[in-house]
């Protein structure tokens, strides 16, 4: 069934007042962005002029701008323009609350309220009633995002929007990039991956977010009133299934895979398809979780140590002020705390409050007592000549 969002949808969209508001949340976190604050300086007017390119159907999205990460992996993030960006977010503003009536409760990631704890939190819900004797899979998508093809995205989103102008609105931001070669190697060359046209969208748009979700929103369904899964969780393209049967798993498994390969073009990756007693944790959204208890998984300990101590290096260089380091501590022990994990944050949070007792004892020490409130409102945790030698090698 055609569901049409509601009239004049797309002269809404495009309204002034829908522009301001999209200029807004694209400038949260961009302030002193050279690109946001340029584009601020004339602000009505570079609104009016981008209204005009929409309304007569002469947008283009600007060049991406490209750059590597590696933390946690390697990954080519592809950042689009402030106008297109103020454009993503005009139109995520009324596609999101519209196909959020339409996804199921147990998809998680870009979605409001449905974040990494809340993955965590249901996992958890499922390991207590299932009981000691259940078992998991888990399915990883190969390349998920280079691998979504332009052609069954847009079929997937006119399935529920009849607007003509809309739909040639996304055409033109899905089809402003493709995947190119970077993951060809990874993919037969008879797959559909190859022979189904253009594919791939980039991570980062805010838009992609949508489309990713609203694309595995069929395996959802398909999980749900096909083949009847009870116990069934995705965040993005990790999925996990439970059963007390190993072998239904097993099933199941290749269903999903069939599905995936036929009606959605995408290639579950061997290497991570795993099927396990869940009595030895399931490794999920960053961490190791049990029934009554989770814990932080080793590799991202390890992603935050190597990165914490590259940054507490940089202030005992000077280069990193103290209060940059504390913002990102506090955002770290935020996503521990849900964890079991009281020792591991006192640990590393003795690491910054010795590192700063040994740059103002070298550098500063006739400011010691007012550079350190914290410090001396916790003295059996700081100050300790043993702890001043783990950094010596900073």
């Amino acid at each position: 069934m055609v569901v049409t969002i509601f009239k004049d949808t797309f002269s809404t969209i495009t309204s002034l007042e829908t522009l301001i508001i999209a200029h807004k949340h694209a400038l949260k976190g961009k302030r002193l962005n050279y690109y946001a604050t340029d584009f601020n300086y004339n602000l009505i007017g570079r609104l009016i002029m981008l209204q005009v390119e929409l309304r007569n159907n002469i947008y283009q999205p600007y060049p991406y701008r490209r750059k590597i990460i590696t933390d946690p992996k390697l990954r080519l993030i592809e950042a689009p323009a402030y106008r297109d960006r103020i454009v993503h977010h005009a139109i995520h503003y009324y596609l999101c609350p519209f196909y959020e009536r339409f996804f199921i409760r147990d998809s998680y990631a870009c979605r409001p309220g449905r974040g990494i704890h809340g993955a965590a939190a249901r996992v958890q819900h499922f390991l207590r009633i299932g009981g000691p004797n259940l078992y998991v899979c888990q399915l990883d998508i190969s390349k998920y995002y280079a691998s979504i093809n332009h052609d069954k995205l847009l079929e997937l989103l006119q399935t529920k929007i009849n607007d003509q102008q809309i739909t040639n609105l996304l055409k033109i931001i899905i089809d402003s990039t493709d995947s190119g070669t970077e993951h060809d190697s990874l993919f037969k060359s008879d797959s559909y991956y190859f022979t189904k046209g253009r594919r791939g969208i980039p991570i980062g748009n805010l838009t992609s977010q949508l489309f990713a979700n609203i694309y595995l929103h069929q395996v959802d369904m398909y999980a749900k009133q096909t083949l009847k899964i009870r116990y069934y969780i995705r965040y993005m393209d990790d999925i996990l299934i439970f059963h007390e049967n190993k072998e239904q798993l097993r099933i199941w498994q290749e269903a999903m895979t069939k599905f995936l390969y036929e009606e959605l073009y995408l290639t579950i990756n061997p290497h991570k398809v795993r099927v396990y007693p869940t009595t030895q944790g399931v490794p999920y959204v960053g961490y190791v979780i049990y029934p009554h208890y989770l814990r932080m998984r080793s590799s991202s300990v390890r992603r935050f140590k190597k990165r914490y101590r590259g940054q507490l290096r940089a202030m005992l260089a000077g280069q990193l002020e103290p209060e940059a380091i504390a913002k990102s501590f506090a955002s770290w022990e935020a996503h521990a705390s849900h964890a079991n994990s009281k020792h591991l944050v006192k640990k590393y949070k003795l690491w910054q409050y010795d590192c700063l007792f040994k740059m103002n004892y070298y550098h500063q020490p006739h400011q010691l007592m007012l550079s350190l409130p914290t410090v001396l409102l916790l003295p059996k945790m700081s100050l300790r000549p043993r702890q001043l030698s783990l950094f010596e090698d900073l």
